[in-house]
C-alpha cells in the first residue's frame, strides 16, 4: 500500500512510523472495515474519512456530498492536515486549558447532551401510527352541511327566529337578511370541525340533522344555525392531508410528553420553592428595587444539589419582564433539571458524542489560535492600502455601460429589409418607431444604459465589437429578430480609492492573514511528522466519481 511521507525531521519520526504501520494494518483488517478510513496521520493523530466528510459538508453547507466528485480531495486533505497542525500547536500553548475554552467546550457538551436527551425521552416516545392518523382524520374532517343566518342586532335575530319557527323558510330568510357571505346562496355552508369557530362548533355538535339552534352571539354578531346533514370524512381525501395530520398529532404528543417528563424530573428532584420570598420580589419596581436584593443569599430554590438565591434570581432577570415571578422561576428550574439529567446520562462516553465534542473543541482551538496569534500580527496602514490599490487597479475598474437602441421584428426577411434600409441611410430612430414591435418602439427603440451582464447572450457577444454609432448584424433572440445600434458607452475608468476603500481593506486584510497563516503552517510542517495514505484518499475520491 503506497504511503507518502511528507515530513520526517524530528526524533518522534521513528515511533510515529511504527504507529502508522499499525494504522495501516487496521486499514486492511477485515474485522474493522466498518471503521472510517484513516487518510493521514499528523504527529500521531489520525485524520479520518469522517473528518473529511464533515469538512466538506461545512464548506458546502450541504446535507449530502454529491458535488464532491468535482472537488480536489487531495487539497482538502492537506487543508485538514494544516488545521490539525494549528490545533496541536494551540494545545502546546495551553489554549485548551484556558477558562473561556473550557467553558465553551462544556456548553457545547451540554447542548448536545440536552439534544440527545430530548431525542430519547420526547421524540422517540411521541411516534404516530396509522390508526391515530385515520382516527384524527375522521374526527377533524367530518363534514357538517349547515345553514347560517348572521345578523347585526339581537332584535333582528329574535324577529327572524320567530319567522323561522312559524314559516320554516330558512333559505329565503338567509338570502334576504343574512350578512354572512353565504347569504346569497341561501346560507348553506359546509364546515369541518377544524374550520368552524368554537362558538359555531358548539352549536352544531348539539344539533341533529334538521334541527335549528337558538340565537348565539359571537364577535358582536348574532347567529342562527341549522344542521342540514352530517357526513363522514371522505376517505379518498385522506392522502392530501395525511402529513399535516401526522405533524399535528406528533406536535401534540411531544408537548404532552414534555410536560409529563418535566413533572417526573420535578418529583425526582424533590424541589422546594420559598414562595413567600418569591412573592416579595418586585422585578417591575425599578432599579432601586433590584439593587436592594444584592447580597441576599436566602434560598429561593433548593433540592438535590439545585440551589438559587434571591440575589442570583434577580440578577439573571432581564431589565423588562413580562411574566410572573412564578413562571420565570419554574422555567429556570425546568431548564436546570433537564441540564442535570442530560449530563447525568454521560453521553460524552459514547463514541459518536466523543467524536462530535472533540471535533468542536478542535474548531474552537483553531479559532482561538487565529484570534490570539494570527490576527494580532496583521498591521494595516493607509500607505499599505494605497499601495495595494495602485498595484491592483484592474480590480477596481468601473463597469462599462452601453446606451443602445433596438428594432425587433418577427421574421428574418423583415429584419433583412430593415437592415438594408439602415445601410442605405435610413434613420434608426424613425425605423424603430415604424417597424419595431417591442415596447420601446414609441421611444425610437431606446433601451437606455445597460451593463453587459444585463444583456441577452447574443447581444453580449456582439456589443464588445461595436463602437458608438455602429449597427449590429441581425440577431436571433427568443424566436424574434433584432438589430442593435450602440449610441454611447462609458469609458473604462478606475474607481477612486475613497469609493473602494472598504473593498481594498478586505483584500489587504485577507492577503496579510494568508501570509501570516501560511508562514505558521510552513514552520509547523517542518517540525511535524506527517504521513498520507494515498490509497485511502483515492478510494474516497472514487466513491464520488463513480
Amino acid at each position: 500500500m503506497p504511503i507518502m511521507v511528507i515530513h520526517k525531521k524530528n526524533i518522534r519520526g521513528v515511533l510515529l512510523t511504527v504507529y502508522f504501520v499499525l494504522l495501516v494494518s487496521i486499514w486492511g483488517c477485515a474485522g474493522l472495515q466498518k471503521k472510517a478510513m484513516v487518510l493521514a496521520v499528523v504527529d500521531g493523530e489520525p485524520v479520518s474519512e469522517d473528518d473529511l466528510e464533515y469538512s466538506l459538508q461545512i464548506a458546502h453547507r450541504r446535507e449530502d456530498l454529491s458535488s464532491a466528485g468535482m472537488l480536489n480531495i487531495s487539497e482538502y486533505v492537506q487543508k485538514l492536515i494544516d488545521d490539525r497542525l494549528i490545533v496541536q500547536e494551540a494545545r502546546r500553548m495551553g489554549m485548551d486549558q484556558q477558562p473561556e475554552t473550557l467553558k465553551a467546550g462544556n456548553a457545547f457538551l451540554l447542548r448536545e447532551s440536552v439534544t440527545r436527551l430530548h431525542e430519547e425521552e420526547i421524540l422517540q416516545k411521541a411516534s404516530v401510527d396509522e390508526h391515530e392518523i385515520v382516527s384524527n382524520y375522521k374526527k377533524d374532517y367530518e363534514q357538517f352541511i349547515t345553514g347560517i343566518i348572521e345578523l347585526t342586532t339581537r332584535e333582528k335575530a329574535v324577529k327572524i327566529l320567530e319567522q323561522l319557527k312559524s314559516e320554516n323558510n330558512f333559505n329565503e330568510l338567509a338570502r334576504e337578511y343574512s350578512t354572512h357571505a353565504s347569504g346569497k346562496e341561501g346560507g348553506e355552508v359546509v364546515f369541518t370541525p377544524l374550520s368552524m369557530s368554537p362558538s359555531i362548533r358548539e352549536l352544531v355538535y348539539n344539533l341533529k340533522p334538521g334541527e335549528m339552534s337558538d340565537i348565539t352571539e359571537a364577535d358582536g354578531k348574532y347567529y342562527i344555525v341549522k344542521l342540514i346533514q352530517r357526513q363522514e370524512a371522505p376517505i379518498e381525501e385522506l392522502e392530501g392531508v395525511r402529513e399535516r395530520i401526522r405533524k399535528a398529532i406528533r406536535s401534540r404528543k411531544e408537548k404532552e410528553r414534555s410536560e409529563e417528563y418535566l413533572k417526573t424530573l420535578r418529583k425526582e428532584g424533590d424541589i422546594t420553592i420559598n414562595h413567600e420570598l418569591l412573592s416579595s420580589i418586585k422585578l417591575d419596581s425599578g432599579l432601586s428595587e433590584r439593587e436592594k436584593w444584592g447580597g441576599d443569599k436566602r434560598l429561593l430554590v433548593e433540592g438535590h444539589g439545585l440551589t438559587l438565591t434571591a440575589e442570583d434570581f434577580v440578577s439573571m432577570m432581564p431589565p423588562v419582564v413580562s411574566k410572573p415571578n412564578e413562571d420565570l422561576l419554574n422555567t429556570w428550574i425546568d431548564r436546570k433539571l433537564v441540564d442535570r439529567e442530560a449530563l447525568n446520562r454521560n453521553y460524552e462516553a459514547t463514541p459518536d458524542m466523543k467524536e462530535k465534542v472533540q471535533r468542536y473543541k478542535n474548531q474552537l482551538l483553531r479559532r482561538t489560535f487565529i484570534k490570539r496569534v494570527i490576527l494580532p500580527g496583521i498591521q494595516l496602514s493607509a500607505d499599505i492600502m494605497e499601495d495595494y490599490y495602485l498595484k491592483h487597479q484592474e480590480d477596481y475598474l468601473k463597469t462599462v455601460r452601453f446606451r443602445i437602441q433596438r428594432i425587433t421584428v418577427k421574421t428574418e426577411e423583415e429584419a433583412g429589409d430593415v437592415l438594408n434600409n439602415l445601410k442605405n441611410g435610413a434613420d434608426f430612430t424613425w425605423m424603430a418607431k415604424k417597424r419595431s414591435i417591442d415596447s420601446e418602439a414609441p421611444k425610437g427603440g431606446v433601451l437606455g444604459w445597460k451593463t453587459k451582464g444585463q444583456m441577452s447572450e447574443p447581444l453580449q457577444e456582439i456589443i464588445a465589437t461595436l463602437e458608438p454609432g455602429d449597427i449590429s448584424p441581425i440577431l436571433n433572440v427568443d424566436s424574434l429578430y433584432r438589430i442593435i445600434r450602440l449610441q454611447e458607452k462609458t469609458a473604462e475608468e478606475i474607481e477612486a480609492f475613497d469609493k473602494v476603500k472598504a473593498s481594498v481593506y478586505r483584500a489587504v486584510y485577507s492577503e496579510e492573514f494568508n501570509k501570516i497563516y501560511n508562514k505558521y503552517i510552513d514552520k509547523l510542517r517542518e517540525e511535524a511528522h506527517i504521513e498520507v495514505n494515498d490509497r485511502a484518499v483515492r478510494a474516497f475520491e472514487k466513491k464520488f466519481k463513480n
